[in-house]
């Protein structure tokens, strides 16, 4: 079977870069066609009901949702900035951060988080001062990096960007070493570790530096929750006329045809044609769909990368409790069993043990006042932690059942650990359990070994990202490996691409 109605331009995948990609062509008069393999559209910030429950896959909470700021720009281009509007979780302590039961709450203000780690840690005071100045420094040249270089810009970079080269190949850790912190205060700054799945011996310090950036600006969550986020977004493209959003499209093949792509096969034996191919697929899936004959090597090593590790993840549903009792609220909380963040890291995502495990928590029914999520009188409890792949992935190929097995034992593991720290009795209010693990997340976000960050967010891989444009002038990526990941990250991405193509800024 051929389609053949030929688009502007077909985007496969409706991850948050791909969508807003699609919606600011459509939005300028393009034909635009959106091919979705899951049933629900969204990538990693789609929701999925469970009865009368609802749970966002892996997002919890945003940044960059300000005037002017990245979600701000697009809802605004899109005219959805009164319609999509965001709460502010707490700005005292929008993250919590709990280390062997001793808690340290992440307010908004790098200065005001400064002087109250200062209070905490009063004989570290030259060491949290150099680091937060460090940590501001290398924001601001950040924010300052234009996406188009002038030579001018080249010759200038030794001064306008000192400290951005000079810590370009360091982790967290490495600074950490160069300021002699201590090691508890080590964990307190890199609490929100989990925000990028590496412990600080292994995350670029650069990424380390605009993500504490972009959260101290404020934390939101949608007041209306994930789905309306990405609902609106989908509407303003299937309001356009000619334009198109499939759920339930698996891309088996994108067709090449004299050095350009032709067409794209989906699972159902339909061809879908366009001008241009805009892949929000993961890079290297998007090779081999294509086929690794129609690229050079060079590009075959490019696109070549490290992943980020994947997640294990729990959506609770909870009846006749208010978690506010048991120390939650409009704010996330990490926990830590001990301080060596490297440590447990090692022990879970290579070693395979979850016994011990670091754990982020969220409330989003306390975030905002909006139902949607949990039946009258229940609330929603989201937990996560990085997990190994090949485990889960084995035994879900080999035996289904001890891979349910496993998935059990671990729940079992986490909610002792809830119940033992956070909340006593909390199985006795449980309505509802949904475990995902890093195999899930190939399986429904066809996330490569289950990644949830695209490639692994190394000083190598921060520097040198894999490039939207492709060896097949018709073929561009956008995704989290080709852009950056986080919503915001992935927005800009979609922001950006359609700069590269129009020429117009939004």
């Amino acid at each position: 079977m051929s389609n053949m109605a030929e688009f502007d331009s077909l985007i496969l995948g409706s991850g948050m870069a791909g969508l807003s990609v699609a919606a600011l062509l459509a939005r300028d008069g393009e034909r635009v066609k959106v091919l979705e393999a899951h049933e629900y559209p969204g990538g990693y910030a789609h929701t999925f009901p469970m009865g009368k429950w609802s749970f966002c896959a892996q997002v919890h909470y945003v940044f960059g949702c300000g005037e002017g700021e990245t979600i701000g720009l697009l809802l605004e281009a899109l005219g959805l900035e009164k319609t999509v509007q965001f709460v502010r979780l707490d700005p005292e302590g929008f993250d919590q951060v709990v280390i062997a039961g001793e808690r340290y709450r992440i307010p908004n203000g790098l200065e005001k988080c400064r002087v109250r780690l200062t209070h905490r840690f009063p004989r570290e005071a030259k060491g949290l001062r150099d680091y937060f100045s460090l940590l501001a420094k290398v924001a601001g040249e950040l924010a300052s990096v234009p996406d188009k270089r002038q030579l001018s810009d080249w010759l200038t970079a030794p001064i306008r960007f000192s400290h951005v080269l000079r810590h370009r190949n360091h982790t967290l850790q490495d600074v950490y070493g160069q300021l002699g912190l201590s090691p508890r205060l080590q964990a307190v700054l890199a609490g929100q570790a989990g925000d990028y799945l590496l412990p600080p011996g292994r995350v670029a310090f650069l990424l380390h530096a605009a993500l504490v950036s972009g959260y101290d600006s404020g934390a939101y969550y949608p007041r209306k929750h994930f789905k309306y986020f990405v609902d609106q977004i989908v509407g303003t493209i299937t309001a356009r006329p000619g334009c198109e959003v499939l759920l339930n499209q698996r891309v088996e093949r994108i067709e090449v045809r004299e050095g350009r792509v032709a067409g794209v096969r989906t699972a159902d034996g339909v061809l879908h044609t366009a001008k241009r191919y805009i892949s929000n697929i993961d890079p290297g899936r998007t090779v081999e769909l294509t086929g690794r004959e129609n690229f050079p090597a060079r590009y075959l090593n490019h696109v070549k990368r490290e992943y980020s590790c994947g997640s294990f993840t729990m959506y609770l549903g909870t009846k006749d409790i208010d978690l506010r009792g048991y120390g939650f609220g409009s704010f996330n909380t990490w926990h830590y069993p001990h301080e060596d963040i490297n440590a447990i890291y090692e022990r879970q995502v290579v070693r395979n043990d979850l016994s011990d495990p670091w754990l982020f928590m969220s409330t989003p029914t306390l975030h905002t006042d909006e139902p949607g999520l949990a039946p009258p009188g229940g609330q929603v409890l989201c937990i996560a932690t990085s997990c190994a792949y090949e485990p889960f992935r084995d035994l879900r190929a080999s035996d289904v059942s001890a891979y349910r097995r496993l998935k059990h034992a671990n729940k079992e593991r986490i909610l002792d650990i809830l119940e033992a720290n956070y909340i006593p009795g909390l199985r006795k209010h449980l309505a509802i359990q949904v475990v995902g693990t890093s195999a899930t997340n190939e399986r429904y976000c066809l996330a490569p070994q289950g990644n949830a960050y695209g490639i692994a967010l190394t000083p190598e891989n921060t520097t040198s990202r894999i490039s939207m444009s492709t060896p097949l002038d018709n073929l561009w990526l956008c995704n989290a490996s080709a852009g950056w990941p986080s919503v915001a990250g992935t927005v800009g991405s979609g922001i950006k691409l359609h700069q590269l193509l129009t020429g117009k800024a939004i």
